[in-house]
């Protein structure tokens, strides 16, 4: 098998240690780890409704989503994952793409799968890995669409990005946001781009259910933008039905839950800042700053690989060696921030000194 780069390998990394995967503690995928209420019910519903073919148009779902973002649906793409919207975007667009590392690899492979050129620009560590705009507009010339994550995963941090959205309308290029993790960003209004859908045709946002409301196996994402040309381009490359009927059926619900949208709001609002401050007091760390429910961190003497697999021998605690997103070298990890309970678990297992042993 091809190994893709991304988190979450729980079961590879039982079976080659031969342990039990229900035993795992999984903090290599940054998915919330509270769920809705009466989940399982709208997914027993979704049963009965899959004797059928899904929407082609997808109409309901599409309305859904639009009273959700309060935006127009006629602007609005769902999609099999946020995934699917970057494949099919990729069709499309006009080459090159300039894509900011380190981030998700899938936007430079989707890229490159589809025969367009990929310019690389670079966050630095000595920056706090924050968006240099004097760059982007000095080599505004090599490229022209761009692609930004915000708030950006692996590192983390969520910018006020609209200046960079003017500059690329100024010289007619798009600019597209994958906005997967805009939610749990405390201010999130300040920074999503979604307010300027209407008025930037040149701008297209890439949103999902996946992490927000912690469903990565219902697949379901959704591109949203005012440029009506592309919207149609992407819909004829798009295969007919790759939205099941599970996904349709459960955006009958997830997001008209109010009470579990602020909740979880809340909730990060104070473990993240929680579990950077414990984090910060454990020596052999360089924790960076983060708006998101998952923290970048340099080891300062051993190897990500190295704590990964002492962690995971030792504590079944599995944690993403980030050492494979481009720009970061081997001494980077991720870990998601999970229940006050789970991550007690896991700072207590990274104050055992006898992990970083060289």
């Amino acid at each position: 098998m091809i190994n893709l780069g991304h988190g979450a390998n729980v079961d590879d990394m039982a079976a080659k240690y031969n342990k039990n995967p229900n035993d795992i503690l999984d903090f290599s995928a940054n998915i919330n780890p509270y769920k809705i209420e009466k989940l399982e019910e709208y997914i027993l519903e979704g049963i009965h409704k899959s004797y059928n073919y899904p929407d082609i148009h997808y109409t309901q779902l599409r309305k859904n989503i639009e009273e959700y973002l309060g935006c127009r649906s006629e602007w609005i793409i769902p999609g099999n994952g946020a995934t699917e919207i970057m494949y099919l975007l990729m069709k499309c667009i006009k080459g090159p793409l300039a894509v900011i590392n380190p981030t998700f690899s899938e936007y430079e492979r989707s890229a490159r799968l589809n025969h367009v050129e990929v310019v690389p620009f670079y966050l630095h560590k000595h920056n706090s890995f924050l968006i240099d705009g004097d760059e982007i507009r000095s080599r505004i010339n090599e490229f022209e669409s761009l692609f930004i994550c915000n708030p950006n995963n692996p590192t983390g941090k969520v910018q006020n990005i609209k200046e960079i959205l003017d500059l690329l309308q100024s010289h007619s290029k798009l600019l597209i946001v994958d906005e997967t993790f805009i939610e749990f960003v405390e201010d999130e209004g300040t920074f999503s781009l979604l307010q300027y859908i209407e008025d930037y045709p040149n701008l297209i946002i890439i949103k999902a259910a996946t992490k927000f409301f912690g469903l990565p196996g219902i697949r379901l994402g959704y591109g949203i933008t005012s440029h009506q040309e592309l919207l149609k381009q992407m819909f004829i490359y798009k295969e007919p039905w790759t939205i099941n009927s599970f996904a349709e059926n459960l955006s009958n619900y997830i997001f008209k839950e109010q009470e579990y949208i602020q909740m979880t709001k809340e909730f990060f609002k104070t473990e993240r800042k929680r579990v950077l401050n414990e984090l910060a007091a454990i020596e052999h760390f360089k924790t960076y700053a983060t708006d998101t429910n998952f923290v970048l961190i340099e080891l300062r003497s051993i190897t990500a690989d190295q704590l990964k697999k002492r962690l995971f021998e030792k504590y079944n605690v599995l944690i993403r060696d980030a050492s494979n997103f481009k720009g970061l070298d081997e001494h980077f990890i991720r870990i998601a921030i999970k229940t006050p309970m789970q991550n007690d678990l896991l700072i207590s297992k990274l104050n055992d000194e006898c992990l970083f042993e060289i």
